[in-house]
Parts: structure tokens; sequence; C-alpha cells
């Protein structure tokens, strides 16, 4: 199976069912916490990806040195954060805050799955 069939199986689909419940509940209140935890959301999704892709590199190589790309999901951190720094009033900080601790809540919840198999 390829990388993303697997990131799309575990993860991706539970992201994509929220940001869809989220934008709905946005569209009819334009609440900014709402705003804030799509783009938390996304931006989860994405670090939630390099996780995984750099996971599967560090299972697949035989190399000493193995990296978990923390430097670019602390990068897709800020670039969400800096939402709310460019329009404080439309975009909710806890919003976002919410939604980039999603990647760690699904991996929680995927590795207890995983050891109940």
């Amino acid at each position: 199976m390829s990388e993303f069939k697997i990131f799309f199986k575990f993860y991706l689909q539970y992201f994509l069912y929220l940001i869809l419940a989220v934008l709905v509940i946005f569209l009819f209140t334009g609440s900014s916490f709402a705003l804030g935890l799509i783009i938390g959301t996304v931006a989860s999704a994405i670090s939630a990806f390099v996780w995984q892709h750099y996971l599967n590199r560090a299972i697949n190589s035989d190399s000493l040195h193995i990296s978990s790309g923390s430097g670019l999901r602390l990068l897709i951190a800020v670039t969400a954060c800096l939402f709310w720094v460019r329009f404080p009033d439309a975009v909710s900080i806890y919003g976002i805050a919410l939604g980039l601790a999603l990647t760690y809540v699904m991996i929680l919840i995927h590795t207890f799955i995983s050891l109940k198999q």
C-alpha cells in the first residue's frame, strides 16, 4: 500500500470529516472559533502527514540518523498561528490551538486501537 493510502486510511479521512463538519458550522454561525479550528485542523492534517512520512522513512531506513520532521511540523504550527496574528478579530487562537492538538490525539487513538488488535 502506498504511503498516502496508509495515511488516508488511518488519519486523513477523519480530518476531512471534521473539517467538513466545522466548515458547515462556520458557514451558519460565522464563529471565529470555528474558523480557527478549521485552520488548525488543516495544519494538523499536514503535520500528521509529515509525521507519517518521516515515521515510514525511519522504519524503512538502515541509517543511524533518524529524523522526525519536528522542524517542519513546528513551521506548520507557526504558519497556522500567523493567521491569528494577521487576522486577530476573525480567527480564534484557541480554535487554532485545539486544531493543532488533534494530530496528537489521533496518534494516541490510533496507537490504542493498534495495541488492542
